[in-house]
Formats: structure tokens, sequence, C-alpha cells
């Protein structure tokens, strides 16, 4: 109950800024409420003084209010429902806002702690199942309430005496619905994680169909969703359990209270203590709170819903965006990147990723990292971009410390390409201005031209406005890379990142694209991870990685000679692959 109450307080939040619709919606509740006692309450002049005393004023007149009672009526519960949904929408609006600007802000660790799958759905499940709870379930709880309060004081003032006993089975009925509460919430966060998993896979299998096809594994998927959706189906189903007995259970402990009540009434009646019309009114408004008890207890499951997407929505709120603690900016640097004694390791890994590593690099150098998988040279790249902190040493950009400088301006020297462009649902204009608001058409044609890319933009259906489909998937993968190489152009910052840029490509696309990474390193500071020779041999000085350690340094032509690690790299062709076609080697430095 106490979590329950700081879920909604939380929640809360989120409708303050709308408090004056708020309040407009609970008085057209509240008047909306106080109508329903008012309309049985007319039962008793119609009964004895219509109908039994033959008075010709209220036989015109009680037909008359009843119209005019239903009118308020009906007129409260459209302004209460319209102003109860706009609230509660303005506010899920602004929550699913805060949860997908919060999820951007969060650390790579954090997104790496949990599979896409259950961020995505906290924005297409946990976010709607609040929004029930905030809009069907408010005005439910508020006006049913209302409803139930008002019948009440007015079934005290008509028979004190025979409302307490009708109020005796309160506390039961209480007790029966939070018992079924807690059995609800703990299911329903059970079908969250189910709901995560689903959309899991769901995106997984989608991303992975060639491979689904070709290795012929569509049983094996279908058999790994079928279990998730069995897991979903039984949790459901708990709840629909739950939910089901809860209703008729609070409803026969009414109707005993009802028939007991009736009884007394009829025994009343007959002792001449009610008149006719006393007891009919007094049976009717009593009814008359069956309805509202049912919906209340109905909206419980939806409420337990909504209060365990809150709980899960809340968790991720409550998670630790990145840490920029930064107050120095640079206008732009001149490339100077040193790397003193780091040392970094994964969250809940024994080994060092990257261990005591020492490198300076000059302004406009070009450095290539090689070594076997899992040396650390993607890490580095992930430590110089700042996706992680550095857990011993420090990395310096100019002399200057990169946990002093300001994150985003720290990011704004970066350029990365990696193996697989991140490119979205939109025109190739838009894809490669990402991030450059104030570019432009010129300016995209510009960077297309220099990444090669213009030669396959200007036939496409409408050149630049072209849509390119859900991350490119319109395009082919050389197609993607170059796309992505203009962008790196238009950013132009000093500091380029290149993450085994060509590796997924055929010959001829990978011969394009290197062309194009060969101007886009021009005059920048480049640090580079590649297995294509051709790429290597070109940069400055060459890193050989083992196990987070540089274990040699050097040009190609030396590290060759001196018959090293680098040197059993090349003879095992396994993490230097040589090139099958060649552009010539380039002064870098023009």
């Amino acid at each position: 109950m106490k979590d329950s109450l700081q879920l909604y307080r939380r929640l809360i939040v989120y409708i303050k800024p709308y408090w004056r619709v708020s309040l407009l919606s609970m008085v057209a509740m509240a008047v909306a409420a106080g109508m329903n006692p008012v309309l049985p309450g007319l039962v008793k002049p119609l009964l004895d003084q219509s109908l039994i005393a033959k008075n010709t004023t209220s036989m015109w007149q009680i037909p008359l209010l009843i119209v005019l009672v239903a009118i308020v009526k009906g007129l409260a519960e459209y302004c209460a429902n319209v102003a109860s949904q706009w609230v509660a929408n303005k506010a899920i609006e602004d929550l699913r806002r805060k949860v997908f600007d919060h999820q951007m802000r969060l650390p790579i660790a954090a997104h790496q702690e949990q599979t896409s799958g259950r961020m995505l759905s906290r924005i297409t499940y946990d976010i709607p199942q609040v929004g029930s709870a905030l809009s069907t379930a408010w005005i439910v709880v508020i006006q049913d309430s209302l409803t139930i309060v008002a019948l009440s004081v007015a079934l005290l003032w008509q028979a004190w005496h025979l409302t307490l006993v009708m109020l005796a089975i309160g506390p039961i009925v209480a007790w029966v619905i939070r018992k079924a509460s807690r059995g609800m919430r703990t299911s329903n966060r059970q079908m969250q994680d189910r709901m995560a998993e689903m959309t899991n896979s769901v995106e997984e299998s989608l991303a992975g169909l060639r491979e689904i096809k070709v290795f012929g594994t569509q049983q094996h998927e279908s058999s790994r969703f079928e279990h998730i959706a069995v897991r979903l189906r039984k949790e459901t189903m708990r709840v629909v359990r739950l939910s089901a007995a809860n209703v008729p259970l609070v409803q026969v402990l009414a109707s005993t209270a009802v028939a007991l009540v009736i009884y007394i009434a009829s025994n009343l009646t007959r002792n001449n203590m009610l008149t006719p019309g006393e007891f009919v009114a007094y049976v009717a408004m009593m009814a008359m709170l069956f309805e509202p008890i049912r919906r209340l207890t109905n909206i419980n499951a939806t409420i337990q819903r909504g209060l365990a997407g809150a709980q899960s929505i809340f968790e991720l709120l409550d998670a630790e965006p990145e840490v920029d603690t930064g107050t120095r900016t640079f206008d732009r640097a001149h490339g100077a990147i040193a790397l003193e004694h780091v040392s970094f390791r994964y969250p809940r890994q024994e080994h060092w990723a990257v261990r005591d590593f020492n490198l300076d690099v000059r302004p406009g150098e070009t450095v290539a990292l090689v070594g076997a998988s899992g040396s650390g040279k993607t890490t580095l790249i992930a430590l110089l971009a700042r996706f992680f902190d550095v857990q011993e040493g420090r990395i310096l950009f100019d002399g200057v410390p990169a946990s002093e400088l300001k994150l985003a301006n720290l990011r704004a020297q970066l350029a990365v390409v990696g193996q697989h462009a991140a490119l979205f649902d939109d025109t190739v204009a838009a894809n490669i201005a990402y991030g450059n608001a104030d570019a432009d058409e010129e300016d995209i044609i510009r960077a297309a031209r220099q990444s090669h890319a213009w030669e396959f933009i200007q036939n496409l259906p409408q050149g630049l406005q072209t849509r390119i489909g859900t991350n490119g998937n319109l395009l082919s993968g050389g197609q993607r890379q170059r796309v992505a190489i203009a962008r790196a152009f238009l950013k132009n910052a000093p500091i380029l990142l290149l993450d085994e840029a060509t590796s997924a490509l055929d010959n001829e696309s990978e011969r394009v694209v290197r062309e194009a990474l060969v101007e886009l390193r021009r005059n920048r500071t480049v640090i580079v991870i590649a297995h294509r020779l051709s790429t290597i041999r070109d940069a400055h000085r060459i890193v050989v990685m083992e196990h987070g350690h540089i274990v040699e340094i050097g040009s190609h032509a030396e590290l060759v000679a001196a018959g090293g690690a680098y040197a059993k790299l090349l003879q095992s062709g396994e993490e230097i692959i040589e090139d099958t076609t060649s552009i010539p080697a380039v002064d870098l430095s023009r």
C-alpha cells in the first residue's frame, strides 16, 4: 500500500502543471456523483405524493426534475471525461518524452546491462499501462468513489441503522481487494519482463532474418518465440483469474448485506416505520451502489498494471545519466591526444580490457591499432569518445584532461565512422546533415562529393530527398558507408576515429570507400582500427596490441624489419589482410 501511494505521488507530479483542468475535472465528477442519489431520491415523492396522494403538482414537477437531473449529470460526466483524458494524455506525453530523453542520456554501460527490447518495451508497453491508470482508472476511482460517498450519505440520512448493517462489509471487501492487488502487481511485473523478452526476440529475429534463412533456424526461432509467448499467456491468465474472482466475491458479499437490509426494511415497512416511497427509494439507492463498487473492483487490475509500469519507468528515470563534470571547452582542438597509464575493465569483468596504456598522438598524425580480437582496440575508441570513463590514468586532448572538458564539446571534436553505419529512416540529405542543423544544400552536396557518395545519390529517384529506410536498408553496404563518411566530412571534426570502416564491404565498394577515407583523413588526427594492409601501411605509426597492452609501435617498414608481433600478424593472414584491390599510397599531410 505504501509503495502504491509513493508511485501515485510521483505520477501526480506530471499532472500538477495541468492543475486547473484537473480541478475542473474533479468539480465535474463531484457534480455527476451528487446527481446519483437525487434520481432515486425522487422516487419517494413520486410514489407517496404523485401515485398515492394524487398530488397534481407533483405529477408534473417530478418528471421535469428527473429530466433536469439527467441533463446536469450528462453534462458533468462529459466535462469530467474530456478534461480527465486531456490531463492524462498530456501527462503521458510528458512522461514518454522524459523516458526517451533519459534513455538518450544514459551511459553506454546502462544500455549494455539491459536488452534493447526491455528499453523499447518501457515506451511501447509500460507507458500505455500507466496511461490507462491515469485516464480510465482516474475517472473511475474518483467519480465512483464520490458516487459511493454521496449514496452512502443519502442512505444514512434515510435510515442510518439499516445503512450501518450494509457498511459492515466494508472492511471485508477492502481486505479482499488488497490481497488481489498484491497478486496482480507481482504478475504484472512478470508480464512486463515477458513482454520485454518478446520485443527483444522479435527485434533480434527481424535484424538477423538473412542469417535465420541461410542457417535454416526458422523452427528454432519460432520455438524460442513460442516459449516466451506461452509464459506471457500464463502470467496474463493469472491476472485474469485474480481479477475475475475478485469481482464476483465482492458482489456476493455486497449482495448478502443488501439481502439482510431488504429483509429488515420490509419488516419496518410492515410496521409502518417506512413509507412505500421511502422503502423503494432506499432500495433503489442501495442497488445503485452495486455498479460503482463493481467498477472499482474491476478497475483494480488496470491500476495494478499501471503501477507496475510506473515502477519500471521510475527505475529507469532513477538511473544516473552520463556524468558530465567538465567545465572547459575548445573552439576547435588541434588534435593532440595523450593516453597516460590508462586502464579500464568492463562492469562485472575480472580481466582488464585496457591496462597501463601509454600513447602520445601528434596533431594530424594517423595511428593504426592492430591486434587480435579482444586486444582492446575498440575499447580504446570508446574511451576516447568517453562512452566509458577510464578507471586508472587519464586521457588528454591538447593537454586538457578529458574529464575537465564538457562532454558535448569533447564529442564535437570527434567524428566516428564504424563498421556498421548508423543511418535513420529519413532522407539522404537529413542523414548527411545529421547533427548539423545549419548545413545548407550546398554544404551537403560538397560533403557528398568528397565522400564519393554523390555518384549514386544523383541516380536515386529523388536525389538528396530520397528516403533510405530503416538503418538505410534501401542502400547497399558501400552506399551506407559513403553516406556515413559524408556525415563526417560535413562535421569537419579535427579528430577522426575509424573502427573497421571497410571490413564488411565487397572489393569494389571497399575501394571506393577507401578513396573517400583517404580524403577524409587529410589534416586530421586519425585513430584507425583496420584489418586491410593498405589502410594500416598508410598510417604514420602502427600500435600492436595484446590483452590491452602495447607490445610494439612503429611504422610498417620498421615493424616488418623488427620481425616481432606485427610481422607474425602479417604472416598469419588472420588479423591483417592483404588487399585484392589497391590504391596508391597517399601523403596525408597535404
